[in-house]
């Protein structure tokens, strides 16, 4: 008798139900090169879901203690006027006032007593973080979560980058696999630390459109959710030298 062939089931992540009828509640945590561009998206997100009959859109926490500084200027969405102030106030208070928001920026590291509350509302974390070490924190995070939180994570070099959209809660992560699944050697890397001293050290570190590029290639995952209700988009790859992109869905079950 011959050998059935197992035949592997497609793996979409779904909208939950309990996202129905309410904002639908973001953490973003970093505020620099992706972050900023992160929140800038959800504003579009935000604003659009309105106008498509989403009561409540989204409410946004940004989480980050940095402050701006005159290299930010260039390649992360802060201006002159916003030099020495919390990049997660600046950015929350930003969109409030333009859209009449209650948005909130927590100029504090994570994880602290600070974030807990935030954290344990979150239906989405996106992470935008330069250090190995923030990424595992988020992967090893021991507080209070939702069962069905997702986990977005926007990482990139000079000219590349890659998004990976999986779970949060360790139950969904044999399905939905995150960052750290993907890419286990993070937890083996060191951080560093070297902040860029002028604007031509800040873009020799990473390209002027790079954040811009993977914050849109990532959050393209979490729209398809918000908009048609479900994505297969798991990984996501770029490389802005060669202008190549690649998309990879959940692995098969």
């Amino acid at each position: 008798m011959s050998a059935v062939p197992l035949i592997k089931q497609k793996v979409e992540f779904k909208q939950p139900k309990s996202w129905h009828g309410r904002e639908v509640r973001v953490v973003v945590i970093g505020a620099g090169g992706n972050g900023s561009e992160v929140i800038d998206s959800l504003a579009a997100f935000h604003h659009a879901m309105i106008c498509l009959g989403r009561s409540g859109g989204l409410h946004v926490t940004v989480i980050d203690d940095s402050k701006v500084r005159e290299p930010n200027l260039v390649r992360q969405r802060f201006w002159p006027c916003d030099l020495g102030q919390y990049k997660s106030v600046v950015l929350a208070n930003r969109y409030n006032l333009q859209l009449g928001l209650s948005w909130e920026g927590l100029p504090c590291r994570f994880p602290s007593v600070e974030t807990e509350a935030a954290m344990s509302k979150a239906d989405i974390v996106i992470s935008a973080v330069d250090l190995p070490s923030a990424r595992v924190a988020i992967a090893d995070y021991k507080g209070r979560l939702k069962r069905d939180a997702m986990w977005l994570d926007l990482g990139n070099g000079h000219r590349h980058g890659q998004a990976v959209f999986g779970a949060l809660a360790p139950a969904m992560r044999a399905e939905y696999p995150c960052v750290l699944d993907v890419y286990p050697e993070v937890r083996h890397l060191q951080d560093d630390t070297r902040k860029s001293c002028s604007t031509a050290e800040a873009l020799a570190s990473q390209d002027c459109l790079v954040n811009r590029t993977i914050t849109t290639a990532g959050l393209s995952a979490l729209w398809e959710v918000l908009r048609y209700g479900a994505t297969d988009k798991h990984w996501i790859v770029i490389d802005l030298k060669t202008g190549m992109q690649s998309a990879h869905s959940f692995p098969p079950i």
